[in-house]
């Protein structure tokens, strides 16, 4: 067999990178995003999830960089957004256009601009106490809560997270994802980021989709938990093993994940205590505790 000219082998090797720079990431298919047949399926919400888990460019659907990196001044053929118009919200488009700018009112009298005043001024410091406060004077409320590592792709880090289902997107707070250095992407007008959360012990991980939130703080407890409640808890592989000493959480893993970490186990055990739920992350605390 004759060898294979300089042209040829060339012209294949053009070839071969022209198809590894578009297997598609979603189907393994050979082909760009924009024209995958599966990906065209989802909606907008899990086209971004897919986008983001994928390391996609969430403005031109590139996958060689990252959306700060992008050149593209496209944006939605929409809204006119920062995202491709594949991954335009038709929901957010109406919410956004309900709360548009309203028609101007007629001028108010002098009696009307007097009522609305004390309404218009926002509150600088309100000296009485809430109502967490009040309605946990005699017992304590504990949010389920666990010790969990977050891997980058270059560095892993441990925060605590709190486990809450009624929370729709995972999210976390803008410093938290600074000081990890999560790279972030701009999609719209908010910021979101990818991570893998892993158990601090066990195989298990997710791929998460974090909304960066600017101020996201979450004080739990409210109170230190006696030392005589936590040692009830001794038996179990707690999630979080200072779930009873107050602190600031700034990550929360919603209702996107929730069915992934969740497991059967329900642990109650008596009145005035807390309950335990089983997770992949170990045993999380949660319920009112009145103190003995």
């Amino acid at each position: 067999m004759a060898p294979r000219s300089r042209n040829t082998r060339t012209s294949e090797s053009r070839r071969s990178r022209g198809s590894n720079s578009y297997r598609c990431r979603v189907c393994s298919g050979s082909h760009p995003l924009r024209a995958c047949r599966r990906f065209l399926r989802l909606d907008a919400e899990k086209r971004l999830r897919a986008v983001l888990i994928n390391k996609y460019c969430a403005n031109c659907l590139a996958h060689r960089h990252s959306g700060r990196d992008c050149r593209s001044t496209k944006g939605c053929k929409v809204c006119g957004g920062n995202h491709h118009t594949l991954l335009h919200n038709r929901a957010s488009q109406r919410s956004g256009r309900a709360s548009g700018p309203a028609p101007p009112a007629a001028p108010a009298s002098s009696v009307e601009r007097r009522r609305r005043l004390p309404e218009s001024r926002p509150v600088v410091e309100d000296p009485a106490p809430s109502v967490a406060t009040l309605l946990q004077n005699r017992s304590i409320n504990v949010l389920p809560t666990a010790l969990v590592v977050l891997d980058t792709g270059s560095r892993t880090c441990e925060t605590v997270a709190l486990i809450d289902p009624c929370t729709p997107v995972s999210s976390i707070d803008e410093s938290l994802a600074i000081a990890f250095k999560l790279p972030s992407t701009r999609v719209g007008t908010e910021k979101v980021c990818t991570a893998t959360v892993r158990a601090k012990n066990g195989n298990f991980q997710v791929d998460a989709v974090l909304k960066v939130e600017p101020r996201l703080r979450v004080r739990t407890p409210l109170r230190l938990v006696t030392e005589a409640v936590r040692t009830r808890f001794d038996d179990i592989r707690l999630a979080n093993e200072r779930f009873h000493r107050p602190s600031t959480v700034s990550l929360v893993l919603g209702a996107d994940v929730y069915q992934k970490v969740i497991q059967p186990g329900f642990l109650a055990l008596g009145e005035g205590l807390p309950v335990a739920q089983s997770t992949v992350f170990g045993w999380i605390v949660s319920g009112a505790c009145t103190q003995p």
